[in-house]
């Protein structure tokens, strides 16, 4: 949940919520990251590939890593899956503005 919606919900500020947060040792709201796993999830699910399974599998224990630990990155692996994703997304919108 967005850190102003996660403030609302706790009935305080969210710079209380930060400055809270940074008291309990988590120096980012983690919100970003799984939402971005998430859709990178989804992205790969779309595709009928052999290996998506393995990959999703992989997704899915980032996302579990990151709910334990707010703190760790995106690892190096997953973040060039999402830039292959971008890339392939950003093809496909050109191919298909150029065939109208």
């Amino acid at each position: 949940m967005p850190e102003s919606k996660a403030a609302k919900e706790l009935d305080v500020s969210v710079t209380t919520l930060k400055f809270r947060c940074h008291e309990l040792g988590i120096p980012k709201w983690p919100y970003k990251k799984m939402k971005c796993l998430a859709t990178l999830e989804a992205s790969v699910s779309g595709f009928a590939h052999p290996g998506s399974q393995h990959v999703i599998r992989h997704i899915r224990e980032e996302i579990e890593a990151i709910k334990q630990n707010s703190t760790l990155e995106i690892s190096d692996e997953t973040n060039e899956l999402r830039q292959q994703m971008y890339e392939l997304k950003k093809k496909r919108k050109r191919n298909d503005t150029r065939a109208v």
